[in-house]
């Protein structure tokens, strides 16, 4: 059987291998410039051919988001396990990237007391109009070792957009990566610091809920392969 990297180039010689390029400014003609998009498509495909599906469930107890509030005046944590998505990857062989999608109903953070809920949702997130809170992409910054040694926590840097109250931010997130192959399951811990400003979140500065400008937002999730 021939492997995927053997498969694209058989096609890309099917469809005719690469034009002649002809004339003195060297010009490549659209055909050739389709079947190499072609290539670069199956290339890619073959390189994700062994990649796994892993789906973050809403409402695990396994997993949560947090985001930690310091002020002056008042300390507190904001959470929700009401988080769901996917992550795409081969654990022993990641590549230079990963397929992430996940997302955080916003209106479920809970900060331990309704009024401050309530303000939080209504006046500063608006989670009528901005009902989720999402993170996607996955690429992983040089540095990885290519492969999740089972049982073992790694070190991983993943650039991806986050998008909250309707803005999105291109991150660089550090993260900590367990694989449980007996389970079939990602354990991720992920941590880094938004601005307010940022994502044009008024900031609350009254008495039922005061909140520092810059945000720590925590997610520990376990995702499982999907069936």
């Amino acid at each position: 059987m021939s492997s995927p990297r053997q498969s694209v180039l058989l096609t890309f010689a099917l469809l005719g291998g690469p034009r002649r390029i002809v004339g003195p400014r060297r010009i490549v003609g659209p055909l050739l410039a389709v079947e190499l998009l072609l290539a670069v498509g199956l290339l890619l495909s073959a390189d994700r051919a062994d990649a796994a599906r892993f789906a973050v469930t809403p409402g695990a107890e396994t997993n949560s988001v947090r985001f930690e509030s310091k002020a002056p005046a008042e300390s507190f944590d904001g959470k929700s396990r009401q988080i769901s998505g996917t992550i795409d990857c081969d654990p022993t062989a990641l590549g230079d990237s990963i397929g992430i999608a996940i997302e955080v109903d916003a209106a479920s953070l809970d900060t331990g007391i309704g009024l401050r809920n309530q303000h939080m949702r209504d006046n500063h997130l608006h989670t009528k109009q901005y009902p989720k809170i999402t993170f996607t992409g996955g690429r992983l910054l040089p540095g990885h070792p290519g492969a999740l040694p089972a049982g073992e926590p790694v070190e991983v840097t993943v650039a991806g957009n986050f998008t909250l109250h309707g803005v999105t931010q291109r991150f660089e997130v550090p993260a900590q990566v367990t694989w449980n192959a007996a389970e079939k399951a990602l354990h991720v811990v992920a941590s880094f610091q938004v601005k307010l400003s940022a994502f044009n979140i008024p900031r609350p500065q009254f008495l039922v809920m005061k909140l520092d400008e810059v945000q720590r937002i925590t997610f520990d999730v376990v995702a499982t392969q999907a069936p």
